[in-house]
């Protein structure tokens, strides 16, 4: 009520002063006569209000309809909502065993392949047909960050913290392509095959530690890792680690370049590795690489 009553006042004043000009522009091209100068110091009476507000508003209207040629305002638009239904999301969960817990939503961008980075450490992976993916991924500092980085752009980034990671002994072998790799342990005097010996195709359980295999072989030059994580409180002695490659039709005759990341002692140290793979009539043998990584030594609690 008190804007519409504002407006009718505003329009009336205009109006009003209009009409002044116009009753001034008459009077200056006549004689003034003492008649018409007692006239002017008489001033008209105004109509009242209702009067006036009524007048002002029909010709306000009906002026405005017949002189004003601005376009008309179009009607707003809906808002589209189909931005907040591709919005993408990164998140982390820390693990036992100082691992991370990844979980991307992308609804729109299904089967897109991506990167994760953290710390050096870098392993390719794809979204499922609904945009989702849900894996794990060593960490290797006490603040973790994480970043996806998509093929399209439109990089995710999360951070954690990782409140176990001096706990754990850890050492990191990545990689890129079909390089024939693998990363095995012998736990506390162990020997191949026995229980004790884990690498990533030994059974749960069959050591303290653990290997895993991450990364999505089937992606093209895809970036590949394995990482064996060994509790501080599972044992004490030595335990020495390998890395192998097997001769495959895929690598042999050919120049395999790795990367391995140890964390000992809350620093990371990281070496290259440069592979001569023998010529592929020696399909199927192995190469074992025993001096690589140093013994990690398990102190008594």
């Amino acid at each position: 009520m008190g804007i519409r009553v504002t407006g009718l006042i505003a329009a009336a004043t205009v109006v009003c002063a209009l009409g002044t000009g116009v009753y001034m522009q008459r009077t200056a091209d006549m004689q003034r006569s003492p008649a018409s100068s007692a006239a002017l110091d008489q001033p008209a009476p105004l109509p009242t209000e209702p009067e006036t507000g009524k007048l002002v508003f029909q010709d306000v209207a009906y002026t405005s309809a017949r002189t004003d040629t601005r376009t008309p305002r179009q009607p707003l638009r809906d808002v589209d909502t189909s931005l907040l239904q591709c919005a993408s999301d990164l998140k982390l969960t820390p693990m036992p065993n100082a691992l991370l817990r990844i979980e991307i939503s992308a609804p729109c961008r299904g089967g897109e392949r991506f990167t994760l980075h953290h710390s050096g450490v870098m392993v390719t992976q794809s979204l499922d047909a609904a945009g989702e993916f849900s894996g794990v991924l060593p960490a290797l500092a006490a603040r973790a960050v994480v970043i996806a980085d998509f093929a399209s752009g439109q990089d995710l980034e999360a951070v954690a913290k990782v409140s176990d990671l001096d706990s754990v002994e850890r050492v990191v072998m990545q990689w890129q392509g079909d390089s024939g790799l693998e990363l095995h342990a012998l736990e506390f005097g162990a020997t191949y095959g026995s229980a004790g010996h884990v690498w990533k195709g030994s059974e749960p359980g069959q050591g303290a530690g653990q290997v895993l295999f991450l990364g999505d072989p089937a992606q093209v030059a895809a970036r590949l890792l394995q990482v064996y994580t060994l509790p501080k409180n599972s044992g004490y002695g030595v335990v020495n680690i390998s890395v192998e490659a097997e001769i495959t039709s895929d690598n042999c005759d050919q120049v395999v370049a790795a990367q391995l990341v140890e964390r000992r002692d809350d620093r990371l140290r990281t070496r290259d590795l440069v592979l001569n793979i023998p010529e592929c009539s020696a399909t199927g043998d192995f190469l074992v690489l025993n001096n690589l990584v140093e013994s990690l030594k398990i102190a008594s609690n």
